[in-house]
């Protein structure tokens, strides 16, 4: 049974990293009403707040949508799990937390792709904006950082040795020392920045969607599963949802309907709502509204393979606070100190380089931590990493701008059911070339002289294991382990209005459907070169100055 229609100026589905980031910036204006409405529940809960808590959540129904891809080839025919946050924050509220804008290569590549406004120069302002740098000194005291935006970008709390050795390997094996990852062009080693703020995971959540939500003219719906944008006559003109008791709520959008639901749910609502390829709708007995081919297509995300590392007795590796007794203890000390092994975010150690010099970015990204799982974790879908016994660290590469191209389609038309989701990671050979590169180079630093000191064994592959060394032998090793690096991107792509498969223009207009856009990461025309939370909140703001008609801030070239 549903509701009367009530009217709002703005609609924003999705209460995630862009789509909570332009509710806060819609909002300021008193005199326009804004409905923001989420499939997941509220953020406030001990788990999101606590740093380690996400690889607790990740594989949770209860803080992430459980999305799979279906069988993938190079991973030995299994589904892999694609975590999405299902609560106020979106993924903000259950990633890793560390804070990366990627390289300025990938962004000037958007432009020359046909997303114009959409450079470098011209996105760094927002970039400033979005973050609340804490550091002062060097580089953060330039144009490059900004103060008091949503994303707090702070030092580690936790000084481990491990991940400093880390550091000093990769530069022993050749790499530079890179002071800030976050100039435009990352290369070399170091310490990632994360969003945290005294011990606790410091979301957009917290930062954007809580304080707008003191406002009269925000309207908050949490718990809330988008059904259906209404559509008449080529105009959007509303949306449906649904509660958990099964009853049926819609609403009017005066203005505009803006999908923020991600690279997975905003092309499955697209396509619910009739826009997208016709023959795939009609086969679901959907109206069509719009045919675009492009929705759900150019499917894009980072195929990440752990290799592991056994630590010689009495080395401080996290494992040791992350289990049994010593879970406890970090518990305690954790809610008392906000301190300790669970106040680290998924990754301390970071890597660039180039497994292509021809390549004008470093396409290969490493992520580091003083911790292992269990090997059943990667190999048997376990729903939590469990860490192991003995001190252990782990290093983790993937190609930032993979090659290879997925496709989401519908598998019913209700939105509860999950859509069919084809990644096919490493389906061009140019991105299995440069994973096999990149595992043999993160190798390479485990042997240096830093991290050598440290090591008792590798433990994956192993070097017990003679065989894995040639390419095909390496393949078939990784095939158990590889997994998703949690950034789906480019299933509704913009692009050029000539563009048959842009399925968003520029100012992040749905083509041949008026009054709504599409603002998150699926408009990316591809990856950028690391994580996409902060590249997915500089979409919300500069997609409240689209809607707003607001001017760009000056380009700034640096």
């Amino acid at each position: 049974m549903s509701d009367n229609f009530d009217t709002f100026d703005y609609i924003i589905i999705g209460a995630g990293s862009a789509g909570g980031t332009l509710a806060a910036r819609l909002s300021a204006d008193p005199s326009v009403r804004v409905l923001l409405l989420e499939g997941g529940g509220s953020h406030r809960d001990p788990l999101v707040d606590m740093p380690a808590g996400w690889g607790q959540m990740i594989y949770s129904p209860r803080y992430s949508w459980g999305h799979e891809t279906e069988p993938e080839r190079w991973a030995g025919g299994r589904r892999i799990a694609l975590p999405r946050g299902k609560r106020l924050g979106g993924s903000s509220s259950i990633n890793g937390m560390v804070y990366v804008r990627g390289d300025r290569a990938d962004y000037d590549s958007w432009a020359a792709l046909g997303a114009s406004g959409w450079s470098w120069a011209e996105l760094l302002p927002y970039f400033a904006r979005t973050e609340d740098q804490q550091r002062s000194d060097g580089p953060y005291a330039s144009a490059l950082h900004g103060r008091g935006g949503p994303l707090r970008a702070a030092d580690p709390q936790v000084d481990n040795p491990v991940s400093h050795a880390m550091v000093q390997a990769a530069l022993q094996a050749g790499l530079p020392h890179c002071p800030d990852f976050n100039n435009g062009h990352p290369h070399g080693a170091g310490i990632f920045q994360a969003n945290l703020r005294a011990g606790r995971r410091s979301s957009v959540a917290r930062n954007a969607i809580e304080p707008a939500m003191r406002r009269a003219n925000l309207t908050v719906r949490t718990d809330a599963l988008v059904q259906r944008i209404h559509v008449s006559q080529g105009r959007a003109t509303g949306v449906c949802w649904q509660l958990p008791d099964g009853s049926e709520h819609n609403a009017t959008a005066a203005r505009e309907v803006l999908l923020c639901a991600g690279a997975l749910q905003s092309p499955q609502l697209l396509m619910l709502s009739g826009i997208g390829p016709a023959e795939h709708l009609r086969e679901h007995g959907i109206a069509v509204q719009a045919d675009l081919p492009g929705v759900g297509a150019n499917l894009q995300d980072h195929a990440i393979v752990p290799m592991s590392w056994r630590l010689k007795p009495g080395t401080p590796s996290l494992n040791a606070g992350l289990r049994g007794v010593g879970l406890a203890g970090s518990v305690l000390r954790y809610l008392l100190t906000r301190r300790g092994p669970l106040s680290v975010p998924a990754s301390e150690f970071a890597a660039w380089f180039s497994s292509d010099p021809s390549l004008p970015y470093q396409d290969i990204q490493v992520h580091g931590l003083p911790a292992t799982g269990e090997i059943e974790a990667f190999m048997e879908g376990a729903k939590a990493y469990s860490a192991e016994a003995f001190p252990g660290m782990t290093m983790a590469p993937y190609q930032v701008r993979p090659y290879s191209r997925g496709a989401l389609r519908l598998n019913g038309a209700n939105a509860a059911e999950r859509p069919s989701i084809r990644m096919n990671y490493l389906d061009d050979e140019r991105d299995r070339r440069a994973l096999l590169y990149a595992l043999r180079f993160v190798r390479r630093i485990a042997q240096q002289p830093a991290l050598a000191a440290l090591v008792e064994a590798e433990t994956r592959p192993g070097l017990a294991v003679p065989t894995v060394d040639s390419d095909a032998e390496w393949l078939d090793w990784l095939a158990p382990y590889l997994g998703s690096g949690h950034h789906a991107v480019g299933t509704c792509r913009m692009g050029r209005t000539d563009d048959m498969l842009a399925v968003v223009t520029p100012d992040l207009k749905v083509r041949d459907i008026q009054q709504l856009r599409v603002i998150d990461a699926s408009v990316m025309p591809h990856l950028v070169s690391g994580n996409t939370n902060a590249a997915a909140v500089v979409i919300g703001d500069k997609g409240a100055d689209l809607v707003l008609g607001q001017a760009a801030p000056a380009a700034v070239y640096l």
